[in-house]
């Protein structure tokens, strides 16, 4: 476990950090996720043209995805040849999170991208070009979009009712550069059980039955310039006790980052509603300094918590 002790040197870095916020609203309808907004996401890195759509239809129209039951609806897109079909369903479970499968039978041991209102991250199809994860939903009306360097892809909805008793903290980055999301829950110190982060990413039961939060990394960090989303989640809506959740992004200086200019980005929403967006960009301090730690707190807010 990392020395928390060593925190403190964030303040004589901060003169280093640029940090840019916005507020994004969550796409309300699915049918606006077409390419171009898929493109106008605040992300941290760019992306191509994503096709989302059959070659004969010009744009994702709403026929396609307004199945009532969406929760269970797969919303399924093919873009390719019909034996290379690929296929997005997306499904939603308990805490508000998705359950995804993709399936790209000409796409085997492949990279894969999904997004999802702003948040992205890679993974990689294993050999028959099937893959499948959990991610946490952050609006009700989740379309996720899975995409290949290729520009073949699909995309898939879900109705995720039980989003407006969650609050979700996201950071997301390209590459490995050691950039940790850590929520301390009521007091909680560097360590404790209440101190939740990947290292300790508390239990998903907790979650659904409002006793605590937990933290879902998604996207392989063995990729090459991997795209990493780390994901906090709290029950809000039906927590058992009161207080508040000291929310930070924490950055371990290593001898892969030192000296570097890097990049993060992280996404906040209470109860799904409006996305807030902050960019970081840096430059990290001197070789020198391996081993310290950087404790960002302006990235992400606090989280307040009431008795329900």
């Amino acid at each position: 476990m990392p020395d928390y002790k060593r925190y403190g040197i964030a303040g004589a870095t901060f003169a280093t950090i640029l940090i840019t916020g916005q507020i994004m609203q969550t796409m309300s309808a699915p049918e606006r996720a077409s390419a171009a907004d898929v493109q106008a996401m605040p992300l941290p890195v760019a992306i191509s043209d994503i096709e989302l759509t059959a070659a004969n239809d010009a744009s994702l129209t709403a026929a396609s995805l307004d199945s009532p039951s969406s929760a269970t609806h797969s919303g399924e897109q093919p873009l390719t040849g019909e034996s290379c079909s690929v296929t997005l369903s997306a499904k939603a479970i308990a805490a508000a999170l998705v359950d995804l499968e993709l399936s790209a039978p000409c796409a085997p041991n492949e990279r894969v991208v999904i997004h999802h209102n702003g948040m992205m991250f890679s993974d990689v199809t294993n050999g028959a070009g099937r893959f499948s994860t959990t991610v946490p939903a952050l609006s009700k009306e989740a379309v996720f979009i899975a995409s290949f360097a290729g520009g073949d892809g699909a995309v898939a909805t879900a109705t995720v009712e039980e989003i407006d008793i969650f609050d979700r903290a996201v950071v997301q980055m390209q590459g490995s550069f050691a950039i940790n999301l850590h929520a301390r829950e009521f007091g909680a110190q560097y360590g404790d059980t209440r101190h939740i982060w990947t290292g300790h990413p508390g239990d998903i039961v907790d979650g659904v039955t409002g006793h605590g939060g937990f933290m879902l990394e998604l996207g392989d960090r063995s990729l090459e310039n991997p795209l990493i989303a780390e994901v906090y989640t709290f029950p809000t809506g039906m927590a058992k006790e009161a207080g508040s959740i000291a929310l930070s992004v924490d950055i371990e200086i290593t001898a892969e980052n030192c000296d570097k200019d890097i990049e993060a980005q992280t996404l906040q929403t209470s109860r799904g509603e409006k996305i807030a967006v902050q960019t970081l960009d840096m430059s990290m301090p001197a070789c020198e300094a391996v081993g310290d730690f950087l404790m960002l707190k302006n990235l992400v807010n606090d989280m307040k918590v009431a008795f329900n």
